[in-house]
Formats: C-alpha cells, structure tokens, sequence
C-alpha cells in the first residue's frame, strides 16, 4: 500500500473551505433552481422561419418575483412564481447568446460548484467519524 500524504490531504481540504467561502459572498444561482430551455419556431414575411432558443429559471417551489403585467388576464398580479424568462440561447439567423443568459449559466455554474464541494467536505466528516 502506498503512504499516505497527511499534508496533501489537509492542503486539499483547507483549499475546498477556501474556495467554498468564495463561492458563498459572491454570486449563486437560486438553491434548487435550474435552466431550462426551450425553443420557438418563428416564420418571418418572406417565408423564411427562424429557430431560437430561450432559457428561463425553472424550480419546485414559487421562489422568483413575478413581473406584473399592465395589462391582461394577469394585470396586476404580484409576488412570487416557479420560473423566470432569462433570455436567448442562440437562434439559427446568427443571433448569439443574451449577456443575461450567459450570467445565468454562470451562476448555475457556481452553484454547482459549492453543491459538489459541500458533499465533498461532507463525505470527508462522514469518514473520519465527525
């Protein structure tokens, strides 16, 4: 059996704190939120059609501000729902990616990032007994 470097170890740990702070204080995706997409079909005059694909926020329980709407069969209606429009994906006309968009999949991705380093630190406590 190889040695064991108790050192590495612990280095490797206290990087996975370090690096969980961070994650903390800055920017997160909504805890149990995800991205869902979706794509639109549209037919331009011409006959040419167009293919985009929208992202939104999408979760279990209602956890994103509703945007009144000033008109309609929602006119008024506040508080909070289960999904939230984010922006374009891409399109097949050549459109690219919404900044809002690209922020969201950020946020997913740091999100992800703290989820798999606290399971890890986790399972560290788990086997050595804490």
């Amino acid at each position: 059996m190889a040695d064991i470097d108790i050192d590495a170890i612990i280095a490797e740990i206290q990087r996975l704190q370090r690096t969980r702070e961070e994650l903390l204080t800055g920017d997160l995706a909504p805890a149990g939120a995800w991205i869902h997409t979706h794509t639109i079909k549209r037919t331009y005059p011409g006959g040419i059609t167009y293919t985009y694909e929208y992202a939104k926020w999408q979760a279990h329980e209602a956890i994103f501000s509703r945007n009144p709407k000033k008109k309609g069969k929602y006119a008024g209606i506040t508080g909070y729902t289960k999904h939230q429009h984010i922006g374009r994906v891409g399109s097949s006309s050549g459109l690219g990616m919404d900044e809002e968009t690209e922020d969201a999949y950020r946020l997913m991705r740091n999100r992800e990032r703290l989820e798999a380093i606290e399971k890890t630190l986790l399972e560290i406590q788990s086997l050595l007994g804490r």
